[in-house]
């Protein structure tokens, strides 16, 4: 029986919300005497629409009955017939954008995103960066609450209660700048803000008539009631970008072509109102009171009968209010447990933010190790270059010392047979001087290639080291046309160094190799990258000469050859330059071979340590 009197409650509740809607639309809407049909724009104004053609406008995704979406995904409302006829009347189209919530319609609006807004009431903080049109509807706002409060409440008395406002929308600005002392329940949409105050969750809620009324009756929701109204109306206009008072103005326009008869039209689909009430004669009045009595007394005689069943009733309330109380205890503690969660969650960032500080120390100390490895490395650097210095020194005594012998003894003997009158072998003479000459020349540009590389400071890149070896390698064949060489390149090897002197890596490698591959019928050459291991490692393989790996070591030395100049020419420089370019690009040279069998050169590169 409680339980009917509160829906009854409700229905009244709800009647009179409705009727006082409709009379404050009336009472908004009462001056407005256009007639309907297209509305003339002026040049200035279809100028501005045609420098516009695209408008976007984004609705309050559910704001019932006002504007919202159905399941379907249509704009529906009365909003949204407002904007419906405006698009006739005007002569426009206007793009719907369907956004999640009234915050996401919000923040797209801010950022220029959509440029219209359907329905949306006019507030301090919206009014520095949105225009706002005449209104559409006018609603006065209340206070719903599930608890007896003795009296009406007005938005002063909120004052110490938990109150339950939608995030953005009016009730939330107006609240929050006019009375900052209220605490406030900020909920995502209407429906979360009437079951919290229906759970008793919130003290009380606020919201606009028409939306209150029909979310309950919607959702079936008896417990609530209208305990007070708020001080002022919500007036949903059409808000408009800061930037565009034209489109405001075509708007207002529009609006004021609505005829009466349109404006009922357009609110009276959504919002369903009662007729005024009947005002009955004294005579009527007397004739019910009399059938009143008369029923009482029968309902005295009823009462009796049925105490039984209305404790039996009451029981049954008392255990759902009981069990109310056990669902709402049960949520007091699972947010205790979020609570302590959140407290651990908060210990545990502390202590990442320990171990964090502790990780960047032992960072600072690795640095520092880092730095003194070098040093180390620096200073072993320089030792390397002494010995490299003093085994240059040393091939420049030695090695330059033969062919100047081969000079000196043949000039000698030259001398001689030209003081005896001799030409025999003059001619034989002079040209072995000649050969020691020529040779003598190219040892000298080998070492003064070797000592630039130390010298020349890196100018590190990206290196496109395939097309190198296809340029070399095409460079060769039109210098030995008649060799038959089956070299195979690899696409897309890529490095990054210096490229000059990756170039003279990759030509002293692929000479090498046709070199060494000159007796071979057909030759095989082949230049590519191992990544298996995780670091690129480059090779250039042969099927040509080789050479015993028991000697390897010599290899990088420089005019140190495992050939002699009769099975294959060179000055023993080529291979020295590559390692000492590799080293500038902090990587590492070797390489594998059989006498016979060919051999294979790997190289890697390693820029950030260089």
């Amino acid at each position: 029986m409680a339980g009917r009197g509160r829906a009854r409650g409700l229905s009244i509740l709800s009647a009179f919300a409705l009727i006082t809607v409709l009379v404050v639309i009336l009472a908004a809407t009462g001056g407005s005497r256009a007639e309907s049909g297209a509305v003339s724009l002026t040049p200035e104004e279809r100028a501005w629409l045609n420098a516009h053609p695209v408008i976007k406008l984004a609705p309050d995704p559910d704001l019932k009955p006002i504007e919202y979406f159905d399941e379907n995904g249509v704009y529906r409302g009365a909003a949204a017939d407002h904007i419906h006829t405006l698009e006739k009347k005007l002569g426009i189209r206007i793009t719907i954008v369907h956004l999640q919530n009234w915050d996401e319609v919000m923040d797209a609006f801010k950022r220029h995103e959509v440029d219209l807004l359907g329905a949306v009431e006019a507030t301090e903080d919206r009014g520095r960066y949105m225009l706002f049109t005449d209104p559409l509807v006018v609603v006065p706002g209340g206070i719903f609450s599930a608890r007896e409060f003795g009296k009406p409440l007005a938005i002063k008395d909120l004052q110490g209660l938990k109150v339950a406002v939608v995030s953005n929308y009016m009730a939330h600005d107006y609240l929050r700048n006019a009375y900052p002392q209220i605490s406030l329940d900020v909920v995502p949409d209407v429906s979360t803000g009437l079951a919290k105050a229906s759970l008793g969750m919130v003290d009380v809620y606020v919201e606009n008539m028409a939306n209150a009324t029909f979310y309950l009756q919607e959702a079936g929701i008896t417990n609530l009631r209208l305990v007070g109204k708020t001080d002022f109306m919500y007036r949903w206009g059409i808000g408009v970008r800061k930037d565009w008072p034209m489109m405001r103005q075509i708007l207002n326009k529009g609006l004021a072509a609505l005829s009466e008869e349109e404006k009922a039209a357009l609110i009276g689909r959504w919002i369903h109102v009662k007729a005024p009430p009947w005002r009955p004669s004294w005579a009527f009045v007397a004739g019910v009171l009399a059938s009143v009595a008369g029923v009482l007394l029968v309902a005295a005689v009823l009462i009796n009968l049925t105490l039984k069943s209305k404790v039996s009733a009451r029981t049954a309330e008392l255990q759902r209010e009981l069990a109310e109380r056990q669902r709402l205890e049960q949520e007091l503690t699972r947010l205790n447990e979020q609570l302590e969660e959140r407290v651990r969650e908060r210990t545990a960032e502390l202590e990442r933010q320990v171990t964090d500080r502790r990780r960047a120390e032992e960072a600072l100390q690795q640095l520092t190790a880092g730095l003194e490895q070098r040093v180390r490395s620096r200073t072993a650097e320089l030792e390397a270059s002494n010995r490299e210095l003093e085994s240059f020194t040393f091939a420049v005594s030695h090695d330059l010392r033969a062919p100047v012998r081969h000079i000196s003894g043949y000039a000698e003997i030259l001398n001689e047979e030209l003081e005896a009158r001799e030409y025999h072998y003059a001619g034989g003479y002079l040209a072995r001087i000649m050969v020691s000459c020529r040779r003598m020349q190219e040892m000298i540009d080998s070492l003064l290639a070797l000592s630039q590389i130390s010298r020349k400071e890196l100018q590190c890149k990206q290196v496109d080291l395939s097309a190198i070896a296809r340029q070399i390698m095409a460079e060769m064949r039109e210098a030995e046309p008649h060799r038959r060489v089956d070299a195979a390149i690899a696409d897309g090897v890529a490095a990054t160094g210096d490229p000059a002197l990756l170039r003279s890596v990759i030509e002293n490698l692929l000479h090498n190799a046709w070199k060494y591959t000159g007796r071979k019928e057909v030759a095989h050459i082949e230049f590519g990258v191992d990544t298996s291991g995780g670091e690129p490692v480059y090779y250039v393989r042969d099927d040509g000469a080789g050479f015993d790996a028991a000697y390897a070591g010599k290899l990088f030395t420089p005019f140190q050859r495992l050939h002699t100049d009769a099975e294959f020419a060179g000055t023993g420089v080529g291979l020295a330059t590559v390692q000492r370019i590799i080293h500038r690009h902090g990587g590492r040279v070797w390489a594998f071979s059989e006498p016979g069998r060919g051999a294979c050169f790997f190289f890697t590169l390693n820029t950030e340590s260089a």
